[in-house]
């Protein structure tokens, strides 16, 4: 069973992914042709690219609900700041205003000692104000057509948002697993005392982490923004549960301590594939909210069995 369970951890989405390409082979002659699959993974890079940002976040035992409001407040404000200083200058200082919220995410958590559940959820709603606030509830259409390649473009014709999502998930599996603040996350994430402990600045560790939450929500919200060429204050609403979602079902464990960033890349093109074949099938868009809703309960419920059952052996005195 322990040997089950650990193989689950690091091959059950890849389970997942083959069993729903067999069958989106099956529902749909056009599935297997390139265009589609390059599109199928294209529309799964926005919940990789937050996931690779979430596996840290409850790999130190944490999570951050603030993530689709961070990714609007970007939108916001590459929407204003591209007339004043062009598209470069203007996405650089959005991501660097997405990555404040996850300092004061992370200041809040660490400094005040507030539960991150609370602080996330009411930075959400504070940041959803905000962006509201200074579009005063409106759109703002971006006259630069030339940022739609971006999101939109190709390159040896493979879609731009692939590229970067694979970029970050180079950067990302750097630090998680060859660097020692990775290793650093997960000790925290295993016992925070004992790393406390050890001399760890998990203060300063925790803090890191949720800027890059942050600023990995204003990546994919960049890259809507791109897609859209509009400013949306309302954009993503919800999005936070498929980011969750394609964490957990990734193979990192809700009780800290274990990230899979691949579980968490392939998580993202699974969830994408959910979508697309509840469209093929004519499913109604909250059917599709539903179905992956059930998707992370369903996860939970695994990731829970396995911590449990782990646990209990662990107190037997059988090495895992």
């Amino acid at each position: 069973m322990v040997k089950f369970l650990k193989l689950y951890e690091k091959i059950g989405i890849f389970i997942f992914f083959v069993a729903g390409g067999i069958f989106l082979s099956i529902a749909s002659p056009h599935f297997l042709e390139g265009d589609t699959i390059l599109n199928v993974i294209a529309q799964g890079t926005y919940g990789a690219i937050v996931g690779f940002g979430m596996t840290l976040a409850i790999t130190l035992g944490g999570f951050d609900l603030s993530v689709d409001a961070v990714m609007a407040l970007t939108s916001v404000f590459i929407s204003i700041l591209i007339p004043h200083m062009g598209m470069i200058l203007a996405v650089f200082f959005s991501l660097i205003i997405a990555s404040c919220v996850g300092l004061v995410n992370g200041f809040i958590i660490t400094k005040l000692r507030v539960n991150p559940l609370i602080t996330t959820l009411a930075m959400m709603t504070i940041i959803r104000g905000v962006a509201l606030l200074v579009t005063g509830g409106r759109q703002i259409v971006i006259q630069k057509k030339e940022f739609m390649f971006l999101g939109t473009g190709k390159i040896l014709g493979v879609p731009n948002p692939i590229y970067i999502m694979i970029v970050l998930f180079v950067i990302f599996y750097f630090i998680l697993y060859h660097t020692a603040f990775g290793r650093h996350i997960s000790a925290v994430g295993s016992n925070e005392n004992a790393a406390r402990i050890s001399g760890l600045k998990v203060d300063f560790i925790k803090i890191a982490v949720f800027v890059l939450v942050s600023f990995t929500a204003g990546v994919a919200g960049t890259i809507r923004t791109s897609q859209a060429l509009i400013g949306i204050p309302t954009m993503s609403p919800g999005f936070v549960l498929v980011a969750i979602t394609v964490t957990i079902l990734g193979g990192t464990s809700l009780s800290g301590g274990r990230g899979n960033l691949w579980g968490t890349l392939f998580a993202g093109v699974f969830v994408s594939m959910i979508y697309y074949g509840l469209n093929l099938l004519g499913v109604q868009i909250y059917y599709q909210m539903l179905s992956v809703g059930l998707v992370l309960i369903f996860a939970l419920f695994v990731d829970g069995m396995r911590t449990r059952y782990l646990e209990k052996i662990k107190v037997k005195g059988i090495k895992v």
